[in-house]
């Protein structure tokens, strides 16, 4: 039997682990629509990128570093905020997407 452990994080989590910053991409679906994702990270103070892949590798070693992930547990996935939202003329950071997944099996 396998056991799946999903752990949600709220992005400022994520950004505090790595110490980046997420960036968003936005494409325009349609003239009323935009779908927003993560793109990648931006340590803080620096134009040093980070990709989402390297980012979510730290959180995964920090929370089993901290006893939160089973230190037997190998593998993860994860699934970065995307969303798709209606066209406003002045965006608002609390529109982005704000939960990131981590799943592993044991």
């Amino acid at each position: 039997m396998n056991i799946t452990t999903i752990i949600e994080l709220e992005n400022r989590e994520v950004e505090n682990i790595v110490g980046a910053k997420l960036i968003f991409a936005q494409e325009q679906i349609d003239e009323n629509i935009i779908e927003t994702c993560v793109e990648c990270l931006q340590v803080e103070n620096t134009e040093e990128m980070i990709s989402t892949v390297d980012a979510m590798q730290r959180v995964f070693n920090q929370l089993k570093h901290e006893g939160v992930i089973p230190p037997k547990v190998e593998d993860f996935s994860f699934e970065m905020p995307s969303c798709e939202r209606l066209k406003r003329k002045v965006d608002f950071e609390k529109d982005l997407p704000q939960k990131v997944i981590l799943s592993y099996m044991s």
